[in-house]
Parts: structure tokens; C-alpha cells; sequence
């Protein structure tokens, strides 16, 4: 597997990184990604109350968006809709009537509709927020999207049937979310064996890029080195996707 620093992804995939505008993912991220700090948190008194983690990731789906020219998308795991958003964002800045599909058991509908007061109308008409298990909704979706993206339950048994269920599906490129190198330990992230056990061939797929990002381009108030970032997303793209930065 590769590993890609997302500046060196980014700017594979044609991006001139001093155009990307980051206060147009802080401000998506204020209200669906923002993560918070309890007052007991040793970070809370150094760092402060609110943090951003990984923001990077809706902005390497939304510049796969524009320079793929992505016109469809599949989420496994909504969350509070941060790569959703990113997605319809980008859509809408390249003039694309796109189709985008959402599902999370846990989605929040009352949430999502005070969104509307938020963010652009014309991004809501391309997206289809489906309320269900992915194992439940997906198997039910007869076609396949330009672009997948998993990021649900990320046990090791889920992980397996979100890729079984979607190894099928993706006609450019599809992106796990939450890969742990050996060196970062955490029980509850399973998704690095099944991620590990995909063969790209059968897929046709180019090698499996493990692309590093959270707080790369955003300031880490952590002080990381990017060396010290032991885990990122790992992105598969098939073999006739245009890859080179000539776009």
C-alpha cells in the first residue's frame, strides 16, 4: 500500500493548494464536524473546548468530485453529513446535477432540516438522506456510483459486509474511512485487516493509497509531525480513471 501525504494527493489529482479557500470547509465543519472537549480532558485546559478533526477528509472528496468529475455518490455512515455536504458543495461549484445517496440508523432527520437554514438550497436537491442499516439499504440499490465511501460501523464484521456489498458498486473510486497503521491501537477501529485482505486486481483497481491528512492542512494545534500521524483514509481508484495532474 501506498502512503500519500493529502497535500502530495491533492496535488496529484491537479489542485494548486494555495487556491483551496479553507474557510469554506471551517465553515461545513462548524456545523457538521466540530468535535468537542469534556472539562476533564487534559486537552481542554492546553488546547481549548472545540477542535477540528480531519476536516481534510471532506476536502479530498470534494477536489475527487471536481477532478473526476464525479456525477454520483454513496455514503455508508452519514454521521452529522460533513463528506455529505462537501460532496453536494462540490457538485454544485462544478455545475453538476449529481445523485447523492446517505445511510446511517442514526441519521438525524430534524437535524439535517435545520441545515436547510444554513447551507445553500441547491445543495439538498441532489441528496437522499435514507435513514437504515447499510446492510438493509444497500442491497436494494440497483446501481452503481461514481464514487463510494465508507465510514459506518467500523467493526471488523461490518467493514467486511460494507465492502462486500460495495466492492460492486463504484465505477471511479471508493474510500474507507479510519485506517490504523500497526503503531496506532484502538479497539473499537477494525476496518485496517479487511482493507488489508482487499485484492485490488479483482477490483480493478490500482494500488490502495493510505492518504494521511488529518490537521495537514488545517493547523494541528497538537504540534504533530506528519511522521507522528499513524492513521488516515485509505482510497482505492480503478485502473481507467485519469490519474495524472494534466487536467
Amino acid at each position: 500500500m501506498k502512503i500519500v501525504n493529502i497535500k502530495e494527493k491533492l496535488t496529484q489529482l491537479g489542485v494548486q493548494l494555495d487556491d483551496i479557500v479553507l474557510g469554506d470547509f471551517d465553515y461545513l465543519g462548524k456545523f457538521c464536524a466540530e468535535r468537542t472537549r469534556e472539562r476533564n480532558d487534559a486537552n481542554y485546559k492546553k488546547y481549548g473546548f472545540s477542535y477540528r478533526s480531519n476536516y481534510e477528509r471532506g476536502m479530498l472528496a470534494y477536489y475527487l468530485v471536481r477532478q473526476l468529475g464525479v456525477k454520483s455518490f454513496l455514503e455508508i455512515g452519514t454521521g452529522r453529513g460533513y463528506v455529505t455536504f462537501c460532496v453536494a458543495k462540490a457538485m454544485y461549484d462544478s455545475g453538476i446535477s449529481g445523485r447523492i445517496v446517505t445511510v446511517d440508523p442514526a441519521a438525524d432527520e430534524n437535524f439535517f432540516k435545520a441545515l436547510n437554514q444554513v447551507f445553500p438550497q441547491q445543495w439538498f436537491k441532489d441528496i437522499t438522506f435514507v435513514k437504515g442499516f447499510s446492510g438493509d439499504v444497500v442491497p436494494t440499490l440497483n446501481e452503481k456510483f461514481d464514487f463510494v465511501y465508507i465510514d459506518g460501523d467500523h467493526s471488523y464484521m461490518a467493514t467486511k459486509i460494507d465492502w462486500e456489498m460495495c466492492k460492486d458498486k463504484f465505477n471511479q473510486v471508493l474510500l474507507f474511512d479510519d485506517y490504523h497503521l500497526p503503531t496506532k491501537i484502538d479497539p473499537g477501529i477494525q476496518c485496517r485487516e479487511i482493507i488489508d485482505s482487499v485484492d485490488e486486481n479483482e477490483v480493478d483497481c490500482n494500488e490502495k493509497e493510505l492518504v494521511i491528512m488529518d490537521r495537514r492542512i488545517f493547523v494541528d494545534e497538537r504540534g504533530f509531525t506528519d511522521e507522528q500521524i499513524n492513521y488516515g483514509q485509505c482510497l482505492l481508484t480503478k485502473k481507467s480513471v485519469n490519474t495524472n495532474d494534466d487536467w
